[in-house]
């Protein structure tokens, strides 16, 4: 902000002068403290980047809608779906031709506690129907959109893997984050002490 305002720090300053570099300022400062790019604790973050209207087509629904936007770079729920759209149970029809609203959503980074699980569950199903492997890369997130890919940062050690979200968990009431499988714990090197402090990016790429 010094560089852009030291283009009008002149000798003689005009009324004029004044006032315009008192409103730049005013709006860098409200620009600063609106992006607030610190990592969040536990819950569900994000903001919204803006609103889509989607018409729905023959055969959609509400897991084909968010897989069709997924393709598209944009990661929402079924659930968020659902919410936005007031649609009604058990089945969430969604009539030919009319219109949903959707929002383009940034997921926000997270600086949590990381967990590991592994032979208690290997083998059995996860949130996204597919079998749980505890030597696969792959981790647990209670909010953040099954499918989606994260950088996940030991910040004791430095190292850091891409990992995709396939399963839930209740973990957030032992104060955790995520939940990794034993490989991802291994390459983190948090593997022995159970847990270590991460930061969770999300990547909204495919």
């Amino acid at each position: 902000m010094s560089s852009l305002l030291s283009m009008f720090s002149v000798q003689e300053k005009t009324p004029a002068v004044d006032d315009l570099v008192r409103e730049i300022t005013n709006v860098i400062s409200a620009v600063e403290i609106e992006q607030d790019y610190s990592p969040k604790g536990l819950g569900e973050h994000y903001k919204i980047k803006g609103e889509i209207s989607y018409a729905v087509r023959e055969g959609d629904n509400i897991y084909a809608v968010a897989a069709t936007l997924r393709r598209a770079g944009v990661w929402v729920k079924p659930k968020q779906i659902i919410e936005w759209n007031n649609l009604t149970p058990p089945h969430y029809y969604l009539k030919p031709d009319t219109a949903l609203t959707l929002y383009d959503l940034v997921w926000e980074p997270q600086l949590v506690v990381a967990s590991w699980y592994g032979p208690g569950f290997h083998g059995k199903l996860m949130a996204n129907a597919k079998i749980f492997d505890q030597n696969d890369i792959v981790a647990a997130h209670m909010y953040l959109p099954l499918g989606m890919k994260v950088r996940v940062t030991n910040v004791e050690n430095g190292i850091s893997i891409e990992v995709p979200i396939t399963d839930r968990g209740n973990f957030e009431k032992y104060e955790r984050g995520i939940d990794l499988s034993k490989q991802a714990a291994k390459v983190l090197g948090y593997h022995n002490s159970g847990t270590a402090k991460v930061l969770i990016e999300p990547l909204p790429s495919l």
